[in-house]
């Protein structure tokens, strides 16, 4: 059986006049730890989408009745929910104008202003929208496949598909000054599956597990991965690597991080001979892959850098990227929840609403807002 090695909530995005900002008090510092981010203007739900723009977090959505825990309910979106930003320095929120459509299942990235949001409408069929965030409109975008994960890449957009296991074909990008999908040229990896991609700065590197008969696969489904310059429209492939996850991916110091903890033998049949990790370094300009510094028992984790972040989809251990030192992300300071959303806000964590369920009856919904703010 295939394992996908990550645990991580997607960290990504998409007229009327916007309310005006809550008059909440500035913070005096960015003080370490837990602080709430009061005065939210949106209703209490779970499963929103969180992206970042670089100055403030988009929550767009979510669900007002979600899903019990281990129930599969596909479901179809809740009725459009207003949409907010935040602004984490100031605290200040304001509410953006009204989609054009309800879409669960979100994901998104932002490229130069526009934050872009795929998710399934009521019918069940794909959508594409595009928010401009200057000024505060939505509008409908064309979508080169079903089955694609947004990229941001630069002033580029990307859309790269997650398996070829059923629905073989090329990648895209898409140029926001002519609105246009091209596709990418033939990746050298061939199929794969588990695929993602990741933006050093200057390249898009892929990373993917090889298609290889299930069952039948006669060792572990290490990463591989391959480095495409948009400039000049060519790939160079990676070694392979010795780890098992294919992200989420940090950049810092030009080397990217996948803090996936834990690793894999393949088990009692099919034994691969020793353990295998499930995340690890990469330095995309040598090729050369290396481990986690002293990563800590468990398996979900997180990493911040300078100015960004990879977070998980619950408090534990979390890397110092600059430093190569691990600490703890404690828990909430309010009552357990689930399918909150999950901003990394620069190298800070934002948290947003989520679920409980009482032994009995319908969810708990919340609306609070959380912001942590790591040290050093």
């Amino acid at each position: 059986m295939r394992r996908t090695v990550t645990a991580f909530a997607a960290l990504l995005v998409l007229a009327s006049c916007s309310a005006q900002p809550s008059p909440v008090e500035p913070p005096s510092a960015a003080v370490p730890g837990w602080r709430e981010l009061p005065g939210s203007p949106l209703s209490p739900r779970a499963m929103a989408l969180g992206l970042w723009t670089g100055r403030e977090a988009l929550l767009i959505g979510g669900a007002d009745q979600p899903c019990p825990p281990g129930a599969d309910c596909a479901g179809d979106p809740s009725p459009l929910l207003a949409a907010a930003a935040v602004d984490p320095d100031s605290g200040r929120w304001r509410v953006l104008a009204e989609p054009p459509v309800a879409l669960r299942w979100m994901q998104g990235a932002v490229v130069g202003g526009i934050a872009y949001v795929q998710g399934g409408t009521v019918g069940g069929e794909q959508a594409l929208l595009a928010y401009d965030i200057a000024a505060d409109r939505w509008e409908r975008a064309a979508l080169p496949a079903s089955g694609v994960t947004l990229v941001a890449g630069g002033d580029l957009l990307f859309a790269v598909r997650g398996s070829e296991e059923t629905t073989p074909g090329p990648d895209y990008r898409y140029a926001p000054s002519t609105r246009s999908w091209s596709e990418l040229p033939a990746d050298p990896l061939g199929a794969g599956f588990d695929r993602s991609m990741a933006w050093t700065g200057k390249h898009l590197v892929l990373f993917d597990h090889e298609l290889v008969p299930n069952p039948g696969a006669d060792g572990p489904p290490v990463t591989r991965a391959a480095v495409f310059d948009p400039r000049g429209g060519t790939w160079r492939r990676l070694p392979d690597s010795q780890q098992l996850a294919t992200g989420p991916w940090l950049v810092e110091g030009g080397k990217l991080i996948a803090p996936a903890l834990g690793g894999a033998d393949g088990g009692s049949v099919g034994n691969w001979g020793r353990t295998y990790a499930n995340g690890g370094v990469l330095d995309p300009a040598t090729g050369t892959w290396s481990a986690l510094p002293n990563a800590p028992g468990g398996w979900h984790a997180s990493a911040f850098g300078t100015t960004s972040a990879v977070y998980a989809d619950r408090p534990g251990p979390v890397l110092n990227a600059v430093t190569g030192q691990w600490g703890v992300i404690p828990p909430l300071p309010q009552d357990d929840v689930s399918d909150s959303t999950v901003v990394a806000a620069g190298n800070r964590l934002l948290v947003f609403g989520g679920a409980s369920w009482p032994k009995e009856g319908k969810a708990e919904l919340s609306s609070r807002a959380w912001l942590w703010t790591p040290q050093g």
